[in-house]
């Protein structure tokens, strides 16, 4: 719920910076991206281009930015010490911690544009949605291996945390199939209910079960990571992930 929290505070403001900045011509890419991610239609479309809607001044303050930008690292860290209580690590203090988070932000703003870019493609090429879900399954778990491997300060190989990250990376991408089933009605009921604010409404609740797969993803992972039944040591050896076995390890923190 933290998590989920901290990512509303953080994307809302950031897709509302971006629409307000947007050059001539472009001022529905933000509800217009949105609404083809949910592939929404009548009723919830409105609601969302109303909500992202284009003021007509492109003027943002030095304030907003700061507090952006404050909001992003803030969900950083808070992926940070997720992920350091997940593997049992020393929290990593100082300028260092929030360098390092400083840099999974940006990381995770850039690679979810270029998911989202190559998801654009697969669309434009119509190749199916079956075959579709391969390279986004790909991209994911890309993302989702990265991400902890810059949080963590590269303390954890990112072969041991490669099964995280395609654990995460496929989950997501079949969570965002089933968004675009539920999501479109779920928007408009909550729009007709309680106006733009069944907007954000919805969206807390779809960030809130993208941040319960990644939490559960990355434990479920660093549990097999530690396990030392027969299974799992053959699967680590597998993947190529067996820990070092001299390795200092700290219990995960409560």
């Amino acid at each position: 719920m933290v998590l989920a929290s901290q990512a509303f505070t953080a994307l809302i403001p950031l897709l509302i910076l971006v629409s307000a900045t947007v050059p001539t011509g472009s001022e529905d890419l933000v509800s217009d991206s949105l609404v083809r991610r949910f592939q929404l239609a009548g009723q919830a479309a409105t609601a969302v281009r109303e909500v992202f809607a284009h003021s007509g001044s492109g003027s943002t303050g030095v304030l907003s930015v700061l507090l952006l930008v404050f909001s992003g690292i803030s969900l950083a860290r808070r992926l940070q010490r997720m992920y350091l209580q997940a593997w049992g690590l020393e929290p990593i203090g100082g300028f260092r911690g929030s360098a390092y988070a400083a840099l999974g932000l940006v990381a995770l703003l850039v690679e979810i544009g270029i998911l989202s870019m190559l998801r654009a493609v697969l669309r434009s090429i119509d190749i199916g949605e079956l075959p579709g879900l391969v390279p986004s399954m790909l991209a994911g778990t890309v993302l989702w291996t990265s991400i902890p491997w810059l949080l963590l300060d590269a303390r954890i190989p990112w072969r041991r945390l490669l099964p995280a990250g395609a654990l995460t990376g496929i989950s997501t991408t079949l969570f965002g199939v089933a968004t675009t089933i539920y999501m479109p009605e779920l928007i408009e009921s909550y729009s007709v209910q309680y106006g733009l604010f069944g907007v954000t409404l919805a969206l807390v609740g779809w960030l809130l079960s993208i941040s319960m797969i990644v939490v559960t993803a990355t434990i479920v992972a660093a549990e097999l990571d530690r396990a030392d039944e027969s299974w799992a040591r053959r699967l680590r050896s597998l993947l190529g992930s067996e820990p070092v076995p001299d390795a200092p390890r700290l219990p995960p923190q409560g």
